[in-house]
């Protein structure tokens, strides 16, 4: 019992390297986003060719995480996949500061999604499988919250500081470093679940699949649900995150130093909603929480688009309006890992991801490029408004997944993956 009670066990540890390891993720995707002032002039890049480059990774990330969360799967192995495609991604963001024209940034921004697409399944199997029941939206939040906090809080102040001192290239360079320092800790200190002293022990046996097992991730009503709400929320991450720095540079006026501070607000406010959304959700209810921040959500690109105030006003409206991010731990992660047999999370979890990722992550970008060229850069931000207005209404078709609703402390039992 006392170790249970100690800060210093398992499920913390492994919360923590996920954290980081997630966070690191998308400190090397989204410093893209933020360095696009800077890029577009030197390398001569349209509004179109923008969304591109955002388009070519989400549909490599899409489709890679799938796929080797499946791998993962099969194999029984969550550390044997994650370790390599860490140190790849660390790698590919040192190789896109290298990057000379377009077509060199999208070859190399694609490889990066096929190594960091498969980062998310694979931390947040791992993450379920060590959690205790009472902790466990808390523990995924807490995971996902790192896009926040570290991709879109610290990333921008980073890079924008960077890029104006020195040069986007230098940039580039530094945030390959994170990454690499993670593959050596996953290295020493991450175990396999299977090997875990885990609370989820019942959920954790039978980590291997057969190929044919995966086919029962299709088969469940709330998985759909989660891949239609993962479009749609997708829409709206992606319009807005990749044309709301532009967006306040060109159309608002403001300086790359305070689109910076700006948007590190709205990173801070996806790292506080990220967690606390997901751990309201462990007492009240994963479909209600859902529904009422995708609603509040929507506001995030409508006030970008109507309001010009001074850079605190836009960093508070910022802040309080991003609560976007508390509703992906629940459709990416919380619902599908508690609709089905761990044994098939990382599949589950790869799914969501994968057709979330390909239409909302991979057109959304695209879409609103060729929008912004016909009818300015307030064009991304409707869009993304309506993408999460549409998931907000989606959600209304979810079943209750949350124990302290439902009564069930372990992810679901083999027999019930086909509860539709």
């Amino acid at each position: 019992m006392e170790q249970k009670k100690s800060f210093f066990r398992y499920e913390n540890g492994v919360v923590l390297m996920m954290f980081f390891t997630f966070g690191f993720v998308f400190m090397e995707r989204l410093s893209i986003v933020y360095l696009f002032p800077f890029i577009a002039p030197d390398l001569k890049l349209n509004n179109a060719q923008i969304g591109l480059i955002a388009s070519v990774l989400a549909v490599c990330w899409a489709v890679s995480g799938f796929v080797f969360g499946s791998i993962s799967d099969l194999v029984g192995s969550r550390k044997k996949v994650l370790l390599p495609i860490t140190l790849a991604f660390s790698l590919f963001s040192f190789l896109s500061g290298l990057a000379r024209n377009l077509g060199q940034m999208l070859l190399i921004r694609g490889l990066m999604g096929v190594s960091e697409g498969p980062v998310l399944p694979l931390a947040q199997a791992s993450v379920i499988a060590a959690s205790t029941p009472q902790r466990r939206g808390f523990n995924l939040g807490f995971v996902q919250s790192s896009l926040g906090l570290i991709g879109s809080f610290l990333t921008p102040l980073i890079v924008t500081k960077v890029a104006t001192q020195y040069s986007w290239h230098d940039a580039f360079y530094l945030v390959g470093v994170p990454g690499l320092i993670m593959f050596f800790i996953l290295m020493f200190f991450m175990r396999e679940p299977s090997r875990d002293s885990s609370s989820n022990a019942e959920a954790v046996e039978h980590t291997k699949v057969r190929l044919s097992d995966i086919g029962a991730v299709f088969r469940h009503r709330n998985m759909w649900f989660c891949v239609l709400i993962a479009i749609f929320s997708m829409t709206w991450l992606f319009a807005f995150t990749t044309f709301a720095p532009t967006f306040l540079v060109e159309a608002g006026h403001y300086t790359p130093d305070q689109m910076g501070l700006i948007m590190s607000a709205v990173g801070l406010g996806t790292f506080v909603w990220g967690f606390v959304g997901p751990a309201i959700s462990d007492k009240l209810g994963r479909k209600p929480t859902l529904i009422l921040f995708a609603f509040i959500a929507c506001l995030s690109p409508i006030c970008l688009a109507l309001i010009h105030a001074s850079v605190s006003t836009m960093m508070i409206i910022g802040f309080l309006t991003t609560v976007g991010q508390a509703v992906f731990p629940l459709f990416l992660v919380v619902v599908p890992g508690e609709s089905l047999p761990y044994r098939l999370v990382a599949s589950a979890v790869g799914l969501t991801q994968f057709i979330g990722e390909f239409v909302g992550g991979t057109f959304a970008p695209w879409l609103g490029g060729v929008a912004a060229d016909h009818w300015g850069l307030v064009a991304p931000m409707w869009i993304a408004a309506a993408g999460m207005l549409i998931s907000a209404l989606l959600a209304f078709g979810l079943r209750e997944t949350a124990p302290a609703k439902v009564g069930r402390t372990t992810p679901a039992a083999p027999e019930a993956v086909t509860g539709a």
